[in-house]
């Protein structure tokens, strides 16, 4: 026997964290793009529609969509190449990394920014205060919103500055101390932080206000449509996801950046494997739920929304007739039987001879 082989033994649950890794990446990663791509494109012909272009809190979700759909391209698409090609450019192009970045946190901020808009148009709408009410109008709704797009791109600018690709370490990062510190603080304030505290604070007074106005009676009760209150529903679905996703994300964030300083040589290898698959499950796969699957959550919690996709998808030439067939089985169900009205008609006249 040759003593000379040696033999590596590796741990089970190692390789099982590792493949489910891998499993996250070449399956996960590609089903997760194809629904959100599909839904953002769905998102965005629906609230193109004219009966859609005139609901200020559909603009905000027109908005939304675009965002979403830029996070998918530049985030998920981005790492689902590095991983099946093996060759990550944003390692060694160092003006590759700055734009990507630059377009991913900016198309972040701007699809949290519009949901809390949207928040606001919703509870604002639900006011007895007329003045309030005016925010809700189509032509506020899209000033509000170039303004709000034009505030994400220029509070992402310095994702130019502080990023920069690194080939020794395989990296596109921070370059400095005081990036990370600036590049923490937005990713905290403005990215999680402040708009799940406003979405959520938003919601409940919005739920709140719905509950006062059905106690309401007569001219105190604020009408508002029933298209109106299925649009909140979508919001509150909407919020719910958000959170729900960016909890994990943000749990993992604190454990990185706690961890930071710990050398590689002292973890253990089930503890990077972990850590590895975190990193993966909640960063270049959870962070982008929210972006992929506001299509779903819309067509669950609106019957208006499901109607909308309908109308889009059936052609409109079956659809003048189906509802021309709908009127002629309601006029013949309506209609007195032309026999039984000359039977009684004779009747009448028989009785008067």
């Amino acid at each position: 026997m040759d003593n000379n082989i040696s033999t590596t033994t590796i741990d089970p649950v190692v390789a099982r964290l590792t493949a489910a890794r891998i499993g996250i990446q070449h399956i996960g990663q590609p089903i997760l793009f194809t629904l959100g791509m599909i839904g953002c494109t769905l998102n965005i012909a629906i609230f193109l529609r004219p009966s859609m272009r005139i609901n200020s809190c559909a603009i905000y979700f027109h908005a939304s969509s675009w965002a979403n759909l830029f996070c998918l391209t530049w985030g998920l698409f981005v790492s689902m190449l590095a991983s099946f090609t093996n060759n990550n450019p944003l390692t060694y192009n160092s003006a590759y990394c700055k734009i990507r970045y630059y377009i991913l946190t900016g198309s972040q901020l701007a699809s949290r920014a519009c949901v809390v808009l949207a928040c606001l148009d919703r509870f604002l709408l639900c006011s007895q205060s007329a003045q309030q009410r005016l925010f809700c109008r189509p032509s506020v709704a899209i000033k509000v919103m170039l303004i709000t797009i034009v505030g994400c791109a220029c509070l992402s600018i310095y994702v130019l500055i502080v990023y920069d690709s690194f080939p020794q370490q395989r990296q596109c990062n921070v370059s400095s101390a005081t990036g990370r510190i600036i590049d923490t603080t937005v990713l905290f304030l403005f990215n999680f932080g402040t708009p799940a505290l406003l979405m959520s604070t938003l919601s409940g007074m919005i739920i709140w206000r719905l509950k006062q106005n059905a106690k309401r009676i007569g001219r105190q009760k604020v009408h508002v449509r029933k298209r109106d209150l299925q649009l909140s529903t979508m919001l509150i679905g909407q919020v719910v996801l958000y959170i729900t996703t960016a909890l994990p994300f943000v749990s993992n964030f604190v454990y990185l950046t706690v961890t930071q300083y710990v050398p590689s040589s002292s973890k253990s290898s089930y503890r990077i494997a972990a850590e590895s698959l975190a990193i993966t499950t909640t960063g270049s796969f959870g962070t982008f739920i929210f972006n992929a699957l506001t299509f779903y959550v819309y067509t669950l919690t609106a019957p208006s929304f499901r109607r909308e996709l309908f109308g889009l998808i059936v052609p409109r030439r079956w659809m003048n007739h189906s509802q021309a067939t709908e009127q002629f089985q309601l006029s013949q169900t309506n209609r007195v039987h032309p026999f039984l009205r000359d039977a009684k008609s004779i009747n009448s006249q028989v009785e008067r001879n």
